[in-house]
């Protein structure tokens, strides 16, 4: 009986995983435009971007979205204070892009640094701009990408829009190549309508929803931007749109387990804190394909020693043959994935860092990074910040 059920998960689980794959590809393909799709007018933009930290590549990366095909828009550009890293940077920016404009929001008191520097870059967004856009400042934006991002909501067809990015290794290394599957997973889920959540990367909406949603409110409060203001539009009933431009691109190189543990375990708090049910449903899934696999494993290793019968022998090793063969055709839906055989182990290896970090996540209310400690309440409110010497 039980091997009957076992065989029954393993092609459940095959199952789904090919569909994300399959539904969920036409979201990493830029969908061809109607010609005629043309606003009457392009709104007015105000497009805030909060900076932390100044990675190599910074310049050019700012460069790129000062540098958008789009007729009218704002660049509003937030550090903590001056002391920032990143601050340099941007002034040196400022004297050739007069769009551009440079805010200190000085420390968060009673939210997450990210939703403060929002916030700080809202305060100066010009009032006569009638969409109000967010993005952060790890990707290379192409051209055309705030004007597709915009094209819904200039169209009526969309009041909230949201985009994603691909992930670019730039080595082999397994931590960097598992976040880029990481990542790939979770862009195949924008390609199915109900799972497409705003992205704090590439997320633009009505600046008449902002404030009706009291989304100013909210971020005011909360620890995370794009997940509570998910949580807020699925209370609303409100779908979010798909851009049809091309992704956003996040080059990436020398990331460390410890690294890729350490964003994956935040991805999950975020859910966790404000979409708790996602958060259960999302660990349930993981830790069950984990848990499959390992039985598939050690079923192939012990039926030729007669432990367990033939059958169940030969679907242990189908699963994993078919599980292989979907991780290869992931690696073809990747713009940038290196050879076959590091992309499989990073496949598998994303399989067991979800379902760990899942695990971490269970009994914290606390969330660490860039030297700040949040502790968490109900809905992602933050209770108390805290600076510390390191990320915890």
């Amino acid at each position: 009986m039980w091997e009957v059920l076992l065989s029954g998960a393993m092609a459940l689980a095959l199952a789904a995983l090919g569909f994300l794959i399959l539904a969920g590809g036409r979201a990493l393909k830029p969908a061809p435009r109607d010609p005629a799709a043309i606003p009457g007018r392009w709104p007015r933009v105000a497009l805030i971007m909060p900076v932390a930290g100044a990675d190599p590549g910074l310049a050019a990366r700012l460069a790129s979205f000062l540098r958008q095909d789009y007729p009218d828009y704002q660049m509003i550009l937030v550090t903590r204070g001056p002391e920032d890293p990143a601050t340099p940077v941007i002034r040196a920016l400022l004297g050739a892009h007069p769009r551009a404009r440079h805010v200190i929001a000085g420390p968060a008191a009673a939210c997450g640094q990210k939703n403060h520097n929002l916030l700080a870059g809202l305060k100066v967004a010009d009032p006569g701009a009638t969409v109000l856009a967010f993005c952060d400042s790890n990707q290379m934006a192409p051209e055309t990408w705030l004007r597709e991002l915009v094209r819904p909501i200039a169209l009526g067809q969309a009041r909230v829009v949201s985009g994603y990015h691909h992930l670019l290794p730039q080595d082999r290394r397994l931590a960097t190549l598992g976040r880029a599957v990481t990542v790939l997973v979770l862009f195949l889920t924008r390609g199915l309508a109900p799972l497409n959540q705003p992205w704090g990367g590439a997320t633009a909406m009505a600046r008449e929803l902002f404030a009706a949603l009291e989304v100013d409110r909210l971020w005011a409060e909360n620890v995370v931007d794009d997940v509570s203001l998910a949580a807020r539009l699925m209370t609303a009933g409100l779908r979010v749109g798909y851009p049809a431009g091309e992704a956003l691109a996040t080059p990436l190189g020398g990331e460390s387990l410890g690294g890729w543990r350490a964003w994956l375990t935040r991805q999950w708090l975020y859910l966790k804190f404000c979409l708790p049910g996602t958060w259960l449903a999302g660990g349930a899934v993981v830790h069950l394909l984990l848990l499959l696999v390992f039985l598939a494993v050690l079923g192939v290793l012990l039926a030729p020693w007669g432990v367990l019968a033939p059958p169940a022998g030969i679907a242990a090793g189908l699963f994993l043959t078919l599980l292989t063969a979907l991780g290869a055709v992931l690696r073809t839906l990747h713009p940038k994935p290196g050879p076959l055989g590091p992309w499989l182990a990073a496949f598998y290896a994303t399989i067991l860092m979800g379902s760990w970090c899942h695990l971490r996540t269970w009994f914290t209310r606390y969330l660490c990074w860039r030297g700040l400690c949040y502790r968490v309440g109900l809905r992602g409110k933050v209770l108390e910040v805290k600076t510390v010497s390191s990320e915890q």
